[in-house]
């Protein structure tokens, strides 16, 4: 028979859920906590749905977890339709079901497990995660009465504990010229060996490391092109950067290093609410020594994570010690074919209940 959290899951896989469309599983998650019972509920003005359980004690846990996802790409890749949420031997299967509503499915089946504590916890249920991090949680966090003292986010660890990532920052780089008829190039000036020759360098470039979240890296990803067309000279050209970067590298640094501008964006939600936004994402770590004793409870391993997280502001720039643990491969991330091991989606369920009561008994105290 099909547990609850599993059916749950394949409703939440089946509701595409784009950066910036997130309505409607926004109204799918609001419905589920009114059915497993929170003491409030609500939908922020970017559309977070938050959720409280009141304990009365003097500490806050919150839980995050996104609730965009990428898009599909192209379906020649999917095996079978990437919103079947269909039951492949002990897995569910599809968009999303990794990265990461496996941990919200569990997150918010964890809460009849936890409802009795004497703590106050926070669900946070986000926005635009995957396209600029932090963005969500941010206003989340800014709409509580008090700050949290342990964020936990739900992404995918394979059920061990994470401690935390490289940043990440969007950095353009451009290139000026002249035009003139590509037929006469010699007299134009064309911006595209400058990029090549640029392009080139960056191989070389040498980044900085960190002795848990390993070297920094930069990479290109995109290149665009003005005119961009025959028969013309191009006068504008511009690259567009991956760079991932390690703790106190600052960007400052980055953008001086790289000789060009994190960008810079206008953010628009499904509610409507839009606000200016740059691809900034700081490294964190957290050293706590508690989290050896939390991940022997879990019957976990310590890792970081090579992606990024809604971390890079909770602890990266808020300074709230942060960790993640939730079901799935990372490796699975935005992946075709993307699945999620039954098993471990409900063995979050109670791993969720087991951090409340680790953090109870053992509040952290430090992160970096």
């Amino acid at each position: 028979m099909m547990s609850e959290v599993v059916s749950f899951l394949r409703e939440l896989v089946k509701t595409r859920s784009l950066s910036g469309d997130e309505g409607e599983l926004a109204s799918l998650i609001r419905e589920e906590l009114g059915r497993v019972g929170v003491d409030r509920a609500w939908t922020d003005e970017v559309g977070n749905v938050i959720a409280e359980l009141r304990g009365g004690g003097s500490s806050l846990l919150l839980f995050d977890a996104h609730m965009d996802t990428v898009p599909e790409g192209d379906l020649g890749n999917w095996r079978r339709d990437p919103f079947s949420a269909d039951l492949i031997g002990d897995h569910v299967y599809g968009r999303g079901s990794v990265d990461m509503k496996g941990g919200l499915a569990a997150l918010i089946h964890s809460i009849s497990e936890v409802r009795e504590s004497d703590l106050d916890v926070v669900y946070a249920f986000v926005v635009h995660e995957e396209d600029q991090e932090g963005f969500g949680i941010r206003h989340a966090i800014d709409s509580l009465d008090k700050r949290p003292d342990l964020v936990v986010l739900g992404e995918p660890t394979s059920l061990n504990l994470a401690r935390g990532h490289r940043g990440r920052a969007e950095v353009i780089v451009s290139f000026r010229g002249r035009t003139a008829h590509s037929s006469m190039p010699e007299l134009g000036e064309n911006c595209l060996p400058k990029l090549c020759a640029y392009l080139s360098k960056l191989q070389d470039m040498r980044m900085n490391s960190h002795p848990l979240l390993g070297s920094g890296s930069v990479a290109p990803v995109d290149v665009k092109v003005s005119p961009g067309m025959v028969p013309v000279i191009p006068d504008r050209c511009s690259v567009l950067l991956d760079r991932r970067t390690v703790p106190d590298e600052t960007k400052e640094y980055v953008e001086t290093q790289l000789g060009g501008n994190v960008v810079k964006r206008r953010l628009k939600c499904y509610t409507g609410y839009e606000e200016d936004v740059e691809a900034w994402f700081p490294a964190w770590v957290n050293e706590s020594p508690s989290l050896g004793e939390l991940a022997h409870m879990l019957g976990a391993d310590l890792i970081v994570w090579r992606f990024g997280t809604d971390g890079s502001y909770t602890a990266g720039e808020a300074g709230i010690p942060t960790i993640g643990y939730g079901p799935g491969d990372q490796e699975m991330a935005h992946q075709p074919n993307e699945m999620v091991p039954i098993k471990e989606v409900e063995r979050a369920v109670r791993g969720y209940a087991e951090i409340v009561r680790w953090f109870l008994s053992n509040p952290p105290h430090t992160s970096g």
